[in-house]
């Protein structure tokens, strides 16, 4: 039953998505189209939108399915409270969007890397977001209409007493993980060649000056406060589950990375050779297989020793 249940929601969830994207796709691109060749340089290259086309479909639909598998674990955090538009909307705008690993147009990432222009990261920010209302909005009426089980509870949050400090070592690990992790595939991974060599990487910053290495310092730090306070109403679920780390690792892994706008449409499209394609596999994605991965491990690990002592403490 709860397998029929996953793959009806995963339906209904990713339909809707392809939807709404598909209409907002549309006007983003016939805007695109009509600004100066020069306003647009980052919209071309990266494609947050793409016209309406196989790949842009499939892409989209593939990204749909991966929102709702992420989601499903938490459906009685997102459909069976008041509060659950409100975390539905800041997961697949904040998170996927402006929290994303990819240093793309609307992201955080993408203003610490990259030279990208103020216009094109509000163009991107404001269609996203409009476009996740919309969505929202849309996916919570077809919930009603086809789940008997939304929307039936008021909940709360777990009590503040027992997640102090859970901020701090969020921005903690997150901080760690991203320098250690990311020092050793620079090292490993070819990043100074591909830094050179890739068309992605055309409109990155310098990296080698004081500036930008402080630009990436305080910016992991906003960032990761900034995924801290987003992923927060997930918590009080995964945090009491002896597994919470996959939980946990599921949600950052597939906001951040499978939900971004481009990830799973760049993946999907296969240009010159089968080599170049390898390459560019190995540039990014193990990084941030494993940086997810070790953070959600470490993160839960500390988390919930200290979600322990405070709930013992509480009930003294």
């Amino acid at each position: 039953m709860k397998t029929q249940n996953l793959l009806k929601f995963v339906a209904r969830f990713a339909i809707v998505h392809l939807l709404v994207q598909s209409v907002f796709a549309f006007v983003f691109v016939a805007i695109q189209n009509s600004l100066p060749e020069a306003n647009r340089v980052a919209l071309d290259l990266y494609e947050p939108y793409r016209s309406v086309g196989l790949v842009s479909y499939l892409g989209q639909l593939l990204r749909g399915i991966a929102f709702a598998l992420v989601f499903f674990p938490f459906y009685t955090i997102l459909f069976e409270r008041n509060i659950g538009k409100i975390v539905l909307f800041s997961s697949m705008f904040g998170i996927a969007l402006i929290g994303s690993v990819e240093p793309q147009p609307g992201s955080i990432e993408g203003i610490i890397y990259t030279l990208i222009s103020f216009s094109e990261h509000a163009f991107v920010i404001t269609t996203v977001a409009l476009q996740m209302l919309v969505f929202v909005w849309l996916v919570f009426k077809v919930e009603r209409k086809f789940s008997t089980q939304a929307l039936r509870k008021e909940g709360k949050l777990v009590s503040f007493k027992a997640t102090k400090g859970y901020l701090t070592r969020f921005v903690v690990v997150h901080l760690v993980t991203y320098w250690v992790v990311g020092s050793i595939f620079y090292q490993v991974a070819g990043y100074a060649d591909a830094l050179d060599s890739m068309e992605i990487f055309e409109l990155w910053r310098p990296l080698e000056n004081l500036p930008a290495v402080l630009l990436v310092f305080f910016g992991q730090i906003f960032r990761g406060a900034f995924l801290g306070i987003l992923l927060y109403p997930f918590y009080e679920l995964y945090i009491q589950k002896r597994n919470g780390w996959l939980l946990l690792f599921l949600l950052f892994i597939g906001l951040t990375a499978l939900g971004s706008p481009i990830f799973l449409t760049e993946f999907i499209v296969f240009e010159g050779t089968f080599i170049e394609f390898l390459k560019e596999l190995i540039i990014g994605i193990p990084e941030i297989v494993s940086q997810m991965l070790i953070f959600s491990v470490l993160f839960f690990l500390w988390q919930r020793k200290a979600y322990k002592k405070n709930i013992s403490k509480e009930t003294i």
